[in-house]
This record gives C-alpha cells, structure tokens and sequence, in this order.
C-alpha cells in the first residue's frame, strides 16, 4: 500500500541543502538519516535526473581518490525555493495526519 519515494525529492534537496555530494552518499546520508529507509539507488539517481533537468540542483564531475570520477550535486537557488514547498506541503500533510489519528483515538 505504500509508495516508496514519495517523498525522494524533498528528502534529496534536504540533504543537499546541507552539503554537495554524489548520488552514493546522498543515499549513504538518507541511510543515517532516516531509519528503514527503503529508497535504493534507482530511485536515487531516477530522482537526481529530474532534478537536474528542472534546474533544482547543478552537477559537475570531481576526480576521486578511490575510484572513477563521481558527479557530485548541488541544491539551486530553485532547488531551494522547491524545497521551501516541499516543506509546505509536508507541513500540511502531517495536520491532516494528525487530525486523522487524532479522530480515530476518540472513543
């Protein structure tokens, strides 16, 4: 019943609004961030094409020390105003949630 990636845009802007990174440690972060997290790489990197080609973040090839390059990401100045709304309507749907469990706890 549950759609994984919901909200893989928003919590993807959240990370990087903190730091740049490649798409293995954005998931990486999410990992640590939120427990059971159940989004995987594909939608990872399904995620970060849309983004990029919305104008929400910018991405540029770094060398790395361990390995191939990596394309790392950036969160824009869009990419913030995106997560403001992000933020907005998660906001709301946590009131819904809330009114909702409220009612079903009434006896």
């Amino acid at each position: 019943m549950r759609k994984h990636g919901r909200h893989a845009p928003a919590f993807i802007l959240l990370m990087l609004s903190k730091k740049s990174n490649h798409g293995l440690g954005i998931l990486n972060d999410l990992n640590d961030f939120i427990e059971g997290n159940k989004l995987d790489t594909a939608i990872i990197y399904r995620v970060l094409k849309k983004l990029e080609t919305e104008g929400a973040i910018d991405a540029h090839w770094e060398d790395s020390a361990s390995g191939p390059k990596k394309k790392v990401y950036s969160i824009t100045e869009k990419g913030r105003d995106l997560l403001t709304e992000f933020r907005k309507d998660i906001e709301a749907s946590r009131n819904r949630l809330d009114k909702f469990i409220k009612m079903y706890d009434e006896d």
